[in-house]
């Protein structure tokens, strides 16, 4: 406990930042935070978030108190004047904005860092937020939900034969756009048995030649929902085409719904099941689908039908992100 009327929070850095015991005001800088402030029911705290890349009909339509909070900005893009004028007992950031978060630290705003790059860290991030708004119960039933996931899709992973292991290239912004081993999407692929092709690289945006594709061979191509691209433009790009995953047709589109399914983002947890069960059809016990409509209906209060199921299956439309900052 902090002072009177205060608590104490260790965030993900292990600074001890003191806070209202009965937070009110609370500002997200990062875009992946405030969805799960939306599943443990704490929204109604918040005064300011950042969406996004998320679907922002959907958000407004499922999610309208989310949808309608003012913003000061997301990740490096923040507006310090904007964020101050929402008057925050707290700040949630990623632990990756450093300079934002001097800024924020410099103008006297307990400033509390998560870091979801991990899904260690994740969790650990989770039980953080839990403590913050006093929802550890509902935290706590999420990172169990996620850890029992994670746990039997790893230890089928660990029952592929090596020689039956398959090497994931991830198409990010552009077809020839990769990110490296130290991203979220390269842990997924880890856990569930496979690899991130694109060995040895390091960030979201790396620009690759078609020639590299080609030497790291991969078994499989996942397109993420940002990519300029379709699956059936890559089939028929003649430049892909003597590449054997493309021959095998081993290509496939990463679902999104509220937000993309790789991102480090509750739904996260839908896009390592789904991976799983794409890339080793033959070795998962799951019904991807019932998975799907379980967890929205558990923990995003959303009926989903069949057929919303199978639209988030066809929806190849592309999301739009922002250029990353320098």
């Amino acid at each position: 406990m902090g002072a009177e009327g205060t608590i104490s929070i260790t965030d993900i850095a292990g600074n001890q930042v003191e806070i209202p015991a009965d937070v009110s005001r609370v500002v997200t800088v990062d875009p992946f935070s405030s969805q799960f402030i939306y599943v443990i029911g704490a929204d109604d705290k918040l005064v300011g978030t950042c969406i996004g890349p998320a679907n922002r009909e959907l958000v407004n339509t499922t999610q309208p108190r989310l949808g309608s909070l003012p913003s000061a900005g997301c990740k490096t893009n923040v507006n310090l004047e904007e964020l101050m004028r929402l008057k925050p007992d707290l700040v949630i950031s990623s632990i990756d904005y450093s300079t934002i978060n001097s800024d924020i630290e410099r103008v006297s705003i307990p400033l509390v860092q998560i870091d979801l790059e991990k899904s260690e860290e994740l969790v650990k991030s989770y039980e953080i937020i839990g403590k913050i708004f006093g929802k550890e119960k509902e935290a706590q039933e999420f990172t169990n939900y996620y850890n029992q996931k994670m746990m039997s899709m790893q230890e089928t992973g660990q029952n592929i034969p090596d020689i039956e292991r398959k090497s994931i290239y991830f198409g990010q912004r552009s077809p020839l756009q990769t990110l490296g081993d130290d991203y979220y999407e390269a842990e997924i692929a880890r856990i569930i048995g496979a690899s991130n092709a694109a060995k040895g690289l390091s960030g979201g945006d790396n620009t690759v030649t078609m020639e590299q594709v080609y030497e790291w061979d991969p078994n499989v191509i996942v397109l993420l929902p940002y990519n300029s691209a379709s699956v059936a433009d890559i089939l028929a790009d003649p430049a892909w085409q003597s590449l054997p995953a493309v021959k095998e047709k081993q290509v496939f589109r990463m679902p999104k719904y509220l937000m993309s399914w790789e991102l480090p983002v509750p739904e996260s947890i839908l896009g390592t099941l789904w991976l799983q069960s794409v890339i080793y059809p033959e070795s998962v016990s799951f019904d991807i689908k019932d998975e799907i409509k379980r967890f929205y209906q558990k923990f995003y209060r959303i009926d989903l039908s069949d057929e919303d199921v199978e639209n988030i299956f066809s929806d190849d439309t592309q999301i739009i992100l922002n250029k990353p900052s320098p």
